[in-house]
């Protein structure tokens, strides 16, 4: 025997066996092609958690713009606020001019005319003072107390 007739036989049983392997091959990609198949409806979860991302994306959007219009909202009651203290100091510095001119008028005019005008000025300033309250009246229970322990 030589090596071409060795090789051969050798070469007759590795070609039966590559066409056994292919036939077998062939069967099966057959059975694999023509047996029932069911897609798995993977779109539907898919679209659930895409609904959802943008549910959620909207309800964020929806929160910082809610903020930012309470935030500004918050601002402009805030200078309104300030606005309305600073003029309600500026009337109140007028008045209190108002009335130091007007206690000087009166004081030139009891030095000029003492008779009626400065009756009507003592009269004026009982009254001022009768009127007018040493604490407002939510702290009047407070002072009282304090008038209280001084005494003691």
């Amino acid at each position: 025997m030589n090596w071409e007739q060795d090789l051969a036989g050798e070469s007759r049983e590795v070609q039966q066996a590559v066409q056994n392997f292919k036939a077998s091959m062939e069967a099966w990609s057959d059975a694999a092609l023509s047996r029932p198949r069911t897609a798995a409806p993977r779109t539907a979860r898919h679209t659930w958690r895409m609904a959802a991302g943008w549910a959620l994306g909207c309800v964020m959007a929806a929160g910082v713009c809610t903020g930012a219009v309470q935030s500004l909202h918050h601002r402009q009651q805030m200078a309104r606020v300030a606005a309305q203290k600073a003029e309600q100091r500026a009337a109140e510095e007028r008045a209190a001019e108002a009335r130091e001119a007007a206690q000087e008028a009166n004081a030139k005019a009891a030095k000029t005319e003492p008779t009626a005008s400065a009756k009507d000025a003592d009269l004026l300033a009982s009254v001022d003072r009768a009127i007018s309250r040493p604490v407002p009246e939510a702290m009047e229970p407070l002072a009282q107390l304090m008038d209280d322990s001084e005494g003691q």
